[in-house]
């Protein structure tokens, strides 16, 4: 596929926004590292430390965090690059749907720029882990010891089979039902990204349990899809409050697990408006924003008739 262009050979917005939104990151790190600022963010109005748990334990070369100094700058630098390599994922994830609930075909051909985007970060953010870990053999057995680089360790490989493909040839090697099934590996690896991010951070899974709830929300609109539901209003709604359901359900859940509080307590919060809006919120309105967006959209463009009654 031509860079930056269609096939046409006319320049591509949804090529070069994707591209854009790529570099982004890597932009924003590059001003980030020459600032010096370089501190746990603290998401969505949680108390300043609460986001800087110990995520990365205190394991050989991680240095955990001086109470001092903070967080050591490269591990900040590790999970900046790896909160970004999910939320690009999710991005990836979400052309499908937006391409049929806003009627914009082109957008497909953004596809694989944003997955080999996330696929770099993904790499990237391996990279660095080396870096600060500073001896492959210790690397490798941290990986082998602690679940959590374990888990994260799978994906990166399932990621880096993706991108390695992700070229007409290999379709072409593989064959269109291989290449497919290889790439529908992508759902479990984001998950498995997104598990890996939930146990990183320990004390404040606020981010976490909010990508999660989108991934939610993207896999309940596929499933929708094979099932024939379509994308009239009232499913997409339906789909809104069940994601936003079931977030608030795995943020509850989590927090039992890793930390033994009451579920309930934690459901409860979500009714607490006074000191933020909960995840499971944020979710359930974005779920419905775009299910109002794109009824409106789809008024105003509607489906081709026949594409439109396969949905």
């Amino acid at each position: 596929m031509p860079f930056l262009r269609e096939n046409s050979g006319k320049f591509s917005p949804e090529k070069i926004g994707a591209l854009i939104m790529v570099l982004f990151p890597l932009a924003l790190l590059l001003i980030r590292a020459l600032n010096g600022s370089f501190t746990p963010p603290t998401p969505f109005g949680a108390p300043p430390g609460l986001g800087a748990g110990p995520g990365l334990g205190a394991g050989p070369g991680l240095g955990g965090v001086d109470p001092a100094l903070g967080a050591r700058p490269l591990v900040e630098v590790i999970r900046f690059i790896g909160d970004w390599a999910i939320r690009l994922l999710l991005i990836t994830l979400a052309v499908t749907p937006a391409r049929r609930l806003f009627n914009w075909p082109k957008l497909l051909i953004a596809r694989r720029t944003l997955g080999l985007g996330a696929a770099l970060l993904v790499g990237i953010h391996f990279t660095f882990y080396l870096i600060d870990i500073g001896s492959l053999g210790m690397a490798a057995r941290e990986i082998v010891l602690r679940i959590y680089l374990t888990i994260g360790f799978v994906a990166l490989v399932i990621f880096a089979a993706m991108a390695s493909t992700s070229w007409d040839g290999a379709v072409r090697r593989l064959g269109g039902e291989r290449w497919k099934h290889l790439h529908a590996l992508v759902y479990p690896a984001t998950a498995l990204g997104i598990l890996h991010f939930f146990m990183q951070q320990k004390l404040d899974v606020t981010e976490p349990t909010l990508m999660a709830g989108l991934f939610v929300w993207l896999m309940g609109w596929r499933v929708m899809q094979r099932y024939g539901r379509g994308t009239g209003l009232a499913n997409m709604l339906a789909l809104a409050v069940a994601a936003g359901v079931l977030t608030a359900l795995i943020e509850a859940g989590w927090y039992a697990v890793a930390t033994g509080v009451d579920p309930t307590r934690v459901l409860a919060a979500n009714l607490a408006f006074d000191y933020k809006i909960s995840p499971a919120w944020w979710v359930a309105g974005s779920g419905a924003a775009v299910a109002l967006a794109s009824e409106i959209v789809l008024r105003l463009r509607p489906l081709p008739v026949r594409r439109a009654a396969r949905a």
